[in-house]
């Protein structure tokens, strides 16, 4: 077999691209001397990781085993099941430049981590390389010599698998960080009620009103919340012509005469009494949603499961700045570069953290579940055959899996 063919492999349109040329690198990273107190923190990581993976599971399992199971069952049978899926492009919520480019990156360094530790103990890197489908980046590998981490103590094997999960917990936490100072930058353009869509056909259509606008003035008077000037309580009436003032793009527009329409109706569920209302036919964000969404974002001990609302899920958007819906209506330092950015930051973040929790877990040939089976082996303290090793590593890995499809797969069948 020619040094070329192991350099290149290409299978089922996977090409595989392996090189030593990353040796070096990891050989002097290996040797610097917060390497190996490096490769114990990120062994510590890696219980926490699957810990929080074991706590999105089981709460997600309570949650379907409750009383509003089903309601949540089908909220989430509204979205594709393809969103439980990591790989941008099939995962039709993540976006396909920031998904790729976060997780190519978060493989990178897990990689790279498997390589570091491993040197700073000794263990032999036999290549490194990058992975391709077909021409496109998808990820990278190192190939630690397997027989000297079988060989190798517990403490030196276990710190070694355990890299990749643990510097991906702290490159997620990292760019949560940045993320909160970015989003903390933004403030909002104006005080009013932001447009989110306008219909077509509206009387805000046919006068000019533009998604992306912020209303600030209806007939004069101030305004950040149009269901009460056009709400259940209104004085106005269906064909009365009002006057907007508006925000867009950093100048104040006046819109006049914009004419009502009839009417939306509302009926009171206790007493049966139908109301109807004129309107104009926007959706909107009231200025309260517009504040809240960037306090509640920078305060990350009051709602941590926040920033697992991934901002292109509709029914999520209102509650992250960053999003489509609420960008928008932003102003910040960093100027047009601040929500680029807010994204790629959210994905880097969210794919190592995911990235994480799933090599954590105990299900092998996984590194949570190697180093199980390490574990395993270094509590019978000889006594246990590699056998009897297997099969409780097994029975486990398969519990472990079947927890997780009963939570992907419960809502559809409940």
């Amino acid at each position: 077999m020619s040094e070329e063919f192991k350099r290149l492999e290409f299978q089922y349109g996977i090409v595989m691209l392996r090189t030593k040329r990353f040796g070096s690198l990891m050989d002097r990273l290996g040797k610097n001397r917060i390497s190996k107190p490096m490769g114990w923190c990120l062994l510590y990581l890696m219980p926490v990781a699957a810990a929080l993976g074991f706590y999105i599971f089981l709460t997600e399992l309570s949650v379907l085993l409750s009383p509003r199971g089903v309601t949540v069952a089908g909220y989430v049978r509204t979205l594709s099941p393809l969103g439980n899926l990591g790989i941008p492009g099939i995962n039709p919520y993540i976006p396909i430049v920031y998904g790729w480019i976060a997780l190519i990156v978060a493989m990178i360094i897990h990689e790279g981590a498997h390589g570091v530790v491993a040197r700073s103990l000794g263990l032999p890197v036999k290549n490194s390389g990058l992975l391709f489908f077909l021409v496109v980046p998808i990820g990278a590998f190192v190939e630690v010599d397997e027989a000297s981490v079988r060989e190798a103590p517990a403490s030196h094997s276990g710190r070694m698998l355990a890299a990749g999960a643990g510097i991906n917990v702290v490159a997620g936490l990292l760019c949560l960080l940045i993320l909160l100072a970015v989003v903390g930058s933004m403030t909002p353009a104006a005080s009013g009620a932001g447009i989110v869509s306008v219909g077509s056909g509206t009387p805000a259509a046919a006068a000019g009103v533009k998604p992306g606008d912020i209303v600030t003035q209806v007939n004069g008077k101030n305004v950040t919340d149009l269901d009460m000037v056009l709400g259940q309580n209104t004085t106005l009436k269906s064909g009365q012509l009002i006057n907007l003032t508006v925000y867009r793009h950093g100048q104040t527009v006046l819109i006049d005469n914009v004419r009502l329409a009839c009417c939306i109706d509302v009926t009171d569920t206790l007493t049966n009494k139908t109301t109807s209302y004129p309107y104009i036919g926007v959706s909107q964000v009231t200025g309260s949603d517009i504040r809240l969404a960037v306090s509640d974002y920078t305060a990350p001990f009051e709602n941590p499961g926040l920033y697992f609302a991934i901002p292109t899920i509709p029914a999520y958007q209102i509650h992250v700045p960053f999003s489509d819906t609420m960008s928008q209506f932003y102003i910040t330092p960093l100027g047009r570069y601040a929500f680029p950015l807010s994204n790629i930051l959210y994905w880097l973040f969210l794919l190592n953290l995911l990235l994480a929790i799933f090599n954590s877990l105990p299900i092998y040939p996984l590194d949570g579940g190697q180093v199980f089976r390490v574990g395993v082996k270094a509590l019978g303290k000889g006594k246990l055959s590699e056998k009897t090793i297997m099969r409780i590593t097994g029975v486990t890995t398969l519990a472990v899996i079947a927890m997780i499809l009963v939570v992907l797969v419960g809502p559809y069948v409940l």
